[in-house]
């Protein structure tokens, strides 16, 4: 099979498999061939191997590792063991039922989709020699590997058609404008524990009973001490010369690439009708009619066209290439001449009449435009085949060499170097990625027997082998070595209390305040626009006590916070701290009443925000391309919940043994 691979022919289209669940090269099991007979769990009868389960924890300790570098509890282990099974026995169960829905990968479609994975690919191209090379590396056989992939693939057939089942009725992509576009009038005001810090009082003696109650957390960490080779494929790829004659053959050979697409502008009047409709088309028709009449299309497009987004435009949608607009009318733009009138055009929106205003032809960038791009990315490719080939080279040798990189180092050219302090948490690694050289480094090999490693992929360009020349066990801190430390978090820790003691104190003057302030007398009104969820509710525009905001913004400086005016926010604004914008999102406001709250900021400070109003969103303010892009929005987060609830489904109904020892392995 992967010979039919390699003997593929054509320029295959870039790209990955959106929502594959083998992303890159992390493979969800091993080879069955090594395993053996003992299971992780038993789904409807079926094996989970052990050593899948192990895989899958230790990938979950990882990541763990990477982001809190922390030791794990035993709670926190033994939850990770219940995440990772729990995630191997729903893909069991999904693929169960891939088979039983008769789902079915031929082999031609397996070939092509593996050909695409960019990281079995030199240079842009396919490399049979790189997948049989990273197969070797992982220890699976080639078998086990498509066996993996055509699995992988039906579970994406079977993803497509869920989501491809998802239909959004007209009353529900409207409750989605109005609530995803829906704003918010919000004051707020933010207690930094910065501020506090000169209130803290802090002595010797809180520092030393601190120490003395928590020494186990004042242990140096375990660390080891390596010598290394690396490759980077950054430094390959400077040293490569070029020539103009080697730039034009590469060009030639990419040209593709730089063409732009052909975009054209038009303008259209719109007659909204969701369904088909005898009138609504009939009226479309009289428009057109007037058109053609000799009458302008700008000044009827004011008139007639219900697209509140470009009627006042004169219809014009701008410039637009393809992919943008909806089947029907981008295919009719697309077949029109310069100039043209076409109409009525059915699409979801209504009865639509297009003109075709203007077209700006695709082209070809030429050489002397692209010249420095070309060498960069000539350099780049030529520079992946080199960086593969000679880290082949440096595991062979590093291999045969077994306990010393020196001469290693020497024989392919590149520097032998040294890093010292690297812990099982990384807590001072320079490199980007280091959870794969951190489980090198303290591997009984390289502690033990001080062998060299294998190659280390610290990323996809950035690799490696090294050998541990020393080896630290961790060892109990002095006072004196962690005293600055331990003054600084006690200070952070009571500055954060007393910031969180004066937003406490805020909070009660606001809400004494804007209980005894008088509001709006119309609540009826109010609550009726509510109900209809169309317009707005503010309360702030009302200040019948004089200066309640003015008040607020004096009360908030004498409790030492920092106020910041009321205004109307988006669900998506960036401005202001994410923990007040979701929590004045998720609050319920009641109808004739501000809401306040306080929040915990990330850092130690705490703010006081109220929620004065609220205005829904309404999809006439928005153009005909915002409205297709918010109902693909919506259409993706509607197929994720049902995905959601069909796996959950498939779970649920799927019988399932785990021995206890799994989760609750014993102790020895």
């Amino acid at each position: 099979m992967l010979q039919k691979i390699r003997e593929g022919v054509g320029r295959w289209i870039a790209g990955v498999i959106l929502g594959m669940i083998a992303i890159a090269f992390i493979f969800w099991g091993v080879d069955p061939s090594i395993t053996g007979g003992v299971f992780a769990a038993k789904v409807n009868g079926e094996d989970v191997s052990l050593i899948d389960f192990e895989r899958a924890y230790q990938a979950q300790q990882a990541q763990y590792q990477d982001l809190y570098r922390v030791e794990m509890s035993p709670d926190i282990q033994r939850e990770m063991r219940l995440s990772a099974l729990e995630g191997l026995i729903r893909n069991r169960a999904l693929l169960q039922r891939v088979e039983s829905e008769g789902y079915r990968i031929s082999d031609d479609r397996l070939i092509e989709e593996v050909r695409l994975r960019p990281e079995f690919q030199v240079g842009g191209e396919f490399s049979l020699d790189l997948l049989r090379s990273r197969l070797i590396t992982e220890g699976i056989s080639e078998e086990f590997f498509l066996d993996l992939q055509r699995e992988q693939i039906a579970l994406l057939e079977l993803q497509n058609g869920v989501a491809r089942s998802v239909f959004i009725t007209p009353t529900e992509f409207a409750r989605y404008i109005q609530l995803y576009q829906q704003e918010r009038e919000i004051a707020y005001t933010t207690f930094e524990a910065d501020n506090f810090r000169d209130q803290v009082e802090l002595d010797a003696s809180e520092v030393l009973s601190y120490y003395e109650s928590n020494l186990e957390q004042f242990y140096s960490e375990e660390s080891v001490d390596f010598e290394y080779i690396e490759i980077l494929r950054s430094d390959i790829a400077t040293d490569i010369e070029v020539t103009d004659e080697i730039l034009q053959s590469y060009y030639e050979d990419e040209q593709y690439r730089f063409e732009t697409e052909e975009e054209r502008r038009a303008r259209h009047i719109l007659i909204n009708s969701p369904q088909d409709d005898p009138e609504a088309e009939a009226r479309a028709l009289e428009v057109l009619t007037r058109l053609e009449s000799g009458e302008q299309f700008e000044v009827l497009a004011a008139e007639f066209s219900e697209d509140a987004g470009t009627s006042g435009q004169g219809g014009d949608l701008g410039w637009v290439s393809r992919g943008l607009l909806l089947g029907p009318f981008e295919d009719t733009l697309y077949d029109m001449e310069l100039g043209e009138v076409q109409g009525p055009i059915k699409t979801n929106f209504g009865y639509h009449i297009i003109r075709f205003d203007e077209m700006r032809a695709g082209e070809v960038q030429s050489f002397d435009v692209l010249r420095d791009q070309l060498v960069v990315d000539y350099q780049n490719a030529r520079a992946e085949e080199i960086f593969y080939n000679t880290a082949n080279d440096l595991a062979d040798r590093a291999f045969d060499a077994f306990d010393e990189l020196e001469g290693v180092a020497a024989d392919i050219g590149y520097p032998l170097q040294t890093f010292t302090g690297l812990t099982r948490t990384g807590s001072v690694s320079p490199f980007i990625n280091s959870t794969q050289l951190i489980e090198t480094a303290f591997s009984n090999e390289l502690l033990e027997q001080r062998e060299n490693s294998t190659l280390v992929e610290i990323e996809s360009d950035h690799v490696m082998v090294l050998r541990v020349i020393e080896h630290h066990l961790p060892s109990q801190e002095p006072l004196e070595v962690v005293q600055s430390r331990i003054e600084e978090d006690l200070i952070q820790s009571l500055s954060s209390s007393l910031a969180e003691v004066a937003a406490e104190n805020f909070l009660a003057q606001v809400e004494e305040l804007l209980s005894q302030t008088a509001l709006p007398q119309d609540n009826e009104e109010i609550a009726n626009v509510t109900d209809q969820q169309a317009d707005d509710i503010t309360l702030s525009g009302e200040d019948p006590n004089g200066g309640m905001i003015a008040r607020l913004a004096l009360l908030a400086t004498e409790q030492g916070g920092i106020w910041t005016e009321a205004r109307w926010i988006e669900r998506t604004d960036s401005t202001i701290p994410a923990e007040i914008l979701g929590a004045a999102f998720s609050g319920q406001q009641e109808q004739d009443q501000p809401m306040s709250q306080k929040t915990f900021l990330i850092g130690g400070d705490h703010a006081v925000f109220t929620v004065f109003g609220l205005r829904a969103g309404n999809e006439d303010s928005l153009t005909l391309i915002e409205q297709e892009q918010l109902k693909n929005q919506l259409g993706q987060q509607m197929a994720t919940y049902e995905l959601t609830s069909y796996v959950g489904e498939v779970r649920q109904k799927a019988t399932v043994r785990i021995p206890e020892a799994v989760i609750d392995p014993p102790l020895f």
